[in-house]
């Protein structure tokens, strides 16, 4: 409860900031969300809070620079939007298939759909292989288009890897990998850089020199899917080759070489 009342002198003041700075808000228009398990948001008694005299309760879901946020972190939502969406360009592209030559095709392909999957696809780390599969679906229905001598009883991966698509579980690994090398090249940005911290064990061992990360003890569920987990995890995976110091168009190569399912 001291949250929320928090949370409503807090939206209160960015309205002052707001006008005085001769901007606008709309606090009928304002909508927020709890976010947390089912036993910590059943804990809370009063879940509206009061933004200039409106009261405002949480909704189920949320949409933030594209991404369908939900209480729990699911992404349910989000990800039913972008099989639609997805679902329909494939359609799209497979009536005008016969019109493209191969490369037009991958182009498209790329720009239409492969785009959606991999927009802020950060955030599925963690997530159920059920909720990944439907993501899945839509890659293996798009390469078919592209390849429409693939029959749906002929293995996909072949293709994938023609097509040189990493697998929806490997690019969400690839896109934290690049990201985790990016934030150790340059220090930056510092609300991640401030989250990965060297491997530093109380007497020297033979993974001392191993350009290995901490991996923090987080026990929850939501916990294990941030960055502060997800990074290190993932780049502890990664062998010694890949860790080592290089640039970054070799580490982008090399990993995607890695990743690819043999």
């Amino acid at each position: 409860h001291s949250s929320l009342t928090l949370l409503s002198s807090t939206l209160d003041s960015v309205y002052l900031w707001l006008t005085s700075n001769r901007l606008s808000v709309n606090p009928s228009k304002t909508e927020y969300l709890i976010i947390g398990t089912s036993q910590q948001r059943s804990k809370i008694i009063s879940n509206s809070i009061i933004f200039c005299g409106n009261t405002i309760v949480p909704t189920s879901s949320a949409r933030n620079l594209g991404v369908i946020f939900d209480s729990n972190l699911s992404y349910t939502n989000h990800i039913s939007a972008i099989c639609k969406s997805s679902f329909y360009q494939i359609r799209q592209l497979r009536q005008i298939r016969s019109s493209l030559d191969t490369s037009s095709a991958i182009m498209l392909a790329n720009s239409l759909v492969s785009s959606k999957l991999d927009y802020c696809n950060s955030l599925f780390f963690g997530l159920p292989d059920t909720s990944l599969h439907r993501l899945q679906l839509v890659q293996n229905s798009l390469a078919r288009v592209v390849y429409p001598s693939v029959r749906k009883s002929h293995h996909i991966t072949p293709v994938l890897r023609k097509l040189h698509w990493l697998p929806i579980l490997q690019r969400i690994k690839f896109k934290i990998a690049i990201l985790t090398f990016k934030v150790q090249l340059h220090h930056q940005p510092s609300y991640l850089f401030d989250l990965i911290k060297p491997y530093t064990p109380n007497r020297f061992l033979r993974s001392s020199d191993k350009y290995l990360l901490d991996i923090p003890d987080i026990r929850s569920a939501n916990g294990r899917r941030s960055f502060l987990f997800a990074a290190p995890t993932i780049w502890n995976s990664l062998p010694l080759s890949l860790r080592s110091p290089q640039s970054l168009s070799s580490f982008h190569t090399a990993l995607k070489t890695h990743l690819f399912p043999p």
